[in-house]
Order: structure tokens, then sequence, then C-alpha cells
């Protein structure tokens, strides 16, 4: 208001008057109009509820009809004091843009079940709270802004238009809940929700949520956001049939990530549909009885992301038709770098470390030793060394099956699978123990075999005193037993060779002394792996 200085015709006098603003064409207040003004004077709710009223979007002129720009004044505080319980309506038209932009609000909004024939925008705005619960509107426009108590757009259906989003939140600071849960969103040339940098201190709900997007910036952007609750997304289903569903790289989670009974499709070859590249989860992740689809690319990008506590993830939507080893619908994950504090699965659910590991072999595109050595880690911390072990292993038949070159030559190539034939590749030590007494076996039988072959009138192992003359003398068979082992071991001797030992004038003789050769061979690298194995002198692979 201004005061002016004015002189009337009859007198000389000047007085002051006091000038009233202009109302912007809004001193024709409707009965609902000023019925609104009343209620947000005394904190109550502004209820329609006609009976003959079907939809409000066919509802005309001033029938039933709340302008926009009332709304702004009221909560700039131009209509006089309104209520803290705020300006509260239900089931009204809200005709022209809801222009709240750069506006410091004296009092926050419930406009529930409403119809907006324009955008909402709160563009750089300060409000103490909006509930647009139920409603409908072509779009809301709230980067930049500051909202304290929360945002609830919780049933609301919001179909936009644009790159900029049918929900822009970029930037935005929301310091209690944001909730979408039951919304629908919807936008054929772009994101349907835009919320690149958001800070939501409380939890952000998504349950029971439709959102379709369009373009490679993908359905839902989260890049960067930090939500201090829990991120719900149950039974939410995420459509993009131009790039990703999900971008939340980067994104922090100070509590739990629950995305069960979750539909996300996307069609993308960079990246994955549910993108979590980066991402920190502080509580627990769980993905069960979800399915993530990519017609080009990888499903699930967890690439460098952490989840502090436990992972639940089962094969079940990866591979939902999974027949033994190999799946016949596999869908794809990165794993590379992904850290997570346990591995946890549901009940009536393969052990849960079995499925991470058949997602490992089977659902990522190339070898990465990563994923392998965080889920031994992660199984040895628990006390399961045995299962570390087998993980361990199959690490090293991965390596074999689909990253050859890495071990080198064909000859690198078949010593290596040769030592986790003998070996267990350095993890099982009882199998090489149990090798090196089967060769030990096997030389103490070849003397018995050999004392066992005649060559004329001698035999290929005999005693030694009847080497020169016509008829050989048989060895004992434990003397033929301590043959095969005295030839055979490396270092040890029994001294039954002054006795009993192969005939070198035979024809078999070579073909004996050639076969303990080699058996002698095999009984030091045995050894050898044996000791290393039961005291880890030898570093294992990764």
């Amino acid at each position: 208001m201004r005061t002016v200085r004015i002189k009337f015709e009859d007198t000389d006098d000047l007085v002051d008057v006091t000038e009233k603003p202009a109302l912007s064409g809004l001193d024709d207040l409707n009965e609902f109009e000023h019925a609104l003004v009343d209620a947000a004077r005394t904190g109550t709710t502004l209820e329609f509820r006609g009976s003959d009223v079907v939809d409000p979007v066919e509802i005309s002129g001033w029938n039933h009809t709340i302008r926009a720009q009332l709304l702004r004044e009221l909560v700039l505080g131009r209509r006089g004091p309104v209520d803290p319980r705020g300006v509260r309506a239900n089931g009204f038209r809200i005709v022209g843009v809801l222009d709240l932009d750069n506006v410091d609000a004296c009092a926050g909004m419930k406009l529930t079940e409403c119809h907006f024939t324009e955008m909402v925008t709160a563009w750089n705005a300060r409000l103490p709270w909006l509930d647009l619960s139920s409603s409908e509107l072509p779009g809301f426009r709230g980067d930049l802004s500051e909202i304290e108590a929360g945002l609830w757009l919780n049933g609301a259906v919001i179909v936009g238009a644009g790159r900029g989003g049918a929900i822009d939140l970029t930037g935005t600071t929301i310091r209690g809940p944001l909730d979408l849960s039951n919304a629908r969103v919807a936008n054929e040339s772009g994101v349907a929700i835009r919320a690149v940098g958001l800070d939501v201190s409380g939890d952000l709900s998504m349950s029971g949520a439709e959102l379709s997007g369009f373009g490679s910036r993908g359905a839902v952007q989260l890049f960067r956001a930090h939500i201090g609750g829990v991120l719900v997304m149950r039974s939410t289903r995420i459509t993009n049939s131009a790039g990703k569903a999900v971008h939340a790289g980067q994104l922090r989670v100070d509590g739990n990530l629950r995305c069960e009974g979750a539909k996300i499709s996307g069609d993308n070859e960079v990246g994955g549909a549910l993108s979590l590249l980066g991402a920190y989860i502080g509580g627990d992740a769980m993905f069960l009885n979800s399915e993530i689809l990519n017609r080009s690319g990888l499903a699930l990008d967890l690439e460098h992301a952490e989840v502090v506590g436990k992972i639940f993830l089962v094969r079940r939507g990866l591979c939902p038709r999974s027949d033994g080893e190999t799946c016949k619908k596999s869908a794809f994950i990165d794993l590379n770098g992904f850290k997570f504090g346990a591995l946890e699965s549901s009940p009536g659910e393969p052990v849960a470390w079995q499925d991470w590991l058949h997602i490992i072999r089977y659902h990522t595109k190339s070898y990465r030793p990563g994923p392998y050595q965080v889920l031994a880690s992660s199984e040895r911390s628990a006390g399961h060394d045995g299962n570390a072990r087998r993980i361990l292993i199959a690490q090293q038949k991965d390596i074999h099956q689909r990253a050859p070159h890495a071990l080198g030559s064909w000859l690198a190539r078949c010593s290596h699978r040769l030592w986790g034939v003998l070996a267990g590749y350095g993890y099982l030590a009882r199998r090489t123990a149990v090798a090196l007494v089967f060769a030990m076996v096997t030389v103490g039988a070849l003397g018995v075999w050999a004392g066992r072959v005649a060559d004329g009138r001698h035999h290929v192992a005999e005693r030694v005193i009847s080497f020169g003359s016509s008829y050989g003398q048989p060895c004992s068979v434990i003397e033929l037993v301590g043959l095969g082992l005295d030839r055979g071991l490396p270092l040890a001797s029994t001294g039954v060779r002054a006795r009993c030992d192969l005939n070198p004038d035979t024809n078999w003789a070579a073909a004996f002394t050639i076969v303990i050769w080699l058996l002698q061979a095999a009984i030091w690298g045995l050894a050898t792996l044996a000791l290393a194995g039961y005291t880890g002198l030898v570093r294992k692979p990764t």
C-alpha cells in the first residue's frame, strides 16, 4: 500500500489518502474463493463433494473453481493472516498456473483431489510444506526450492512433456519426506522425475508408483541425490523404451534401499536399466521378487557401489527360468568394484552365497576378479572358510573359461587346468595330499608289477644275485613294494635295492624306469604343493 495526497474540488485542503493495491482482477471472488479465504484464516479444509460431478475436468466457468492466483496471494499474506495449518482445499478445479516462483510462503498448502488446468511451478521457492495428494496436474516444477516439512505427491496423476520432466526437483532441499507412493507420472518426450542433486532428509517413497519416461537421460533421475532415510520402491513400475529406467549414479541413501516386487524396464546399451554406479547404501539393499530388464545392455549396474548392510538379491529376478548351471534367459549385472557387508536370502530361496556365485559367473558380461574376492571375503568373515575356498576355485575356473588369454600360452593353460585337478588351484591341500598318497601307492604297485612281468627266464624285477645266471630269482611282494618306493621317492631309500632291483638286461626294464621317473617327478611336485598348501607359502592367484 502507499499514501498519496489529493485535492477535492469543493475545498482547497490537501488530504492524505491511503491507496490500496489492485488485486489483479481478483476483486470479484466467487463463492468458493470467498470460502477459501475464510477457511485459510481459520485453518479449516474447504471441501467440495458435489454428487453430480464425476470428473472435475468437466466443470466450466466459475462453478466449483478456484483461481491459482488467489492461492499465491494467500500464501504471500496479501489476503490477511493465514492459520499455521495452511491453505487447505479438497476436490476443486484450480485454474491457471500456480506460480510460486521465488515465493517465501507464510503458510503451507494442502490441495488434495484437485484438478489443475496448468502446471505448478515453485522454482527457488521457500515453502513450509506442500501436499498435492491424489490431484491431477500437467507438471510440477520445484527445482532449487526449499520445502521445510515435506512434499506429498502420493496418488497424484502428473502427465508432463519436455526435457525438464513431468516433475522437476533438481537441486531441491526437502527437510522431511518426499512421498510419491501410488503416483502416476508420465512424460512421452522426456524425464518423468528429474531430481538431480535432490536432498531429502526423510524417506523417499515410490511404492506402487507407475513412472514412465522417454529418452537417454532416464525415466527417473536421482543422480547425486541424497536420501537421509529409506528409499522405498516396493511394487514400483518404471519404464523407458529409449534409455535407462532409473539413473541413480552416486546416489547416497543413509538408510535401507527397499526395491521389492518392482518391475524396472529400460532399453540402453550404456549403463544399466537400474543404474546405481558409485552409489552408497548405508543400510540394507533389498531386490527380492523384482524384475529388472534391459533389452540392449545391463539390467543392474552396481559398479563401485557400496552396501554397508546386507544385500538381498536372488537370481530368479535375473533368470526367472534358470535350468541348472546355465540360464535360458539371462539379464546382466555389473559387479566390478561392488562392496557389501553380508549376503542374505529370503525363506525358500537358495543359499545366498551360491545364488550370488551363480550371478557372478553367468550374469556378468566378462570375467572380473573383484566380485569373487569380495564374495569370498564376506564368507570368510562369517567363518565359512570352506565356502570361501569353493568361491575362489570357481574364480579360477572362470579365468580358464572366459579369460584364458590371461593365463598365457597353451602350455600354461594346460598346467593351470592340471593344477586345478591335482590341488584345487592351491585351495584344496587335502586333495594334493590324497594325490601324493595315490602316487606313492602307484610306484609301489609298479614295483610289484615289474616282479610279475617275465622276459624269458628272468623277470623285470628280481634278486640282484640272479642277474648273471640262467634263471632269475623272484623277489618277495614286500621287496617289490620297497623297490617301487625306493626308486619313486625322491629323497628316501629303503635299502631294498641291494637285494632286489630292475634287471637292466630285460627288454622292459627301460620302460619301467621311465615310468618310475615320471612318477618321481609327480611326487616331487605334489609334495611341494601339499607343503605350500598347508603352510600358505604359495600366494593364491586372483
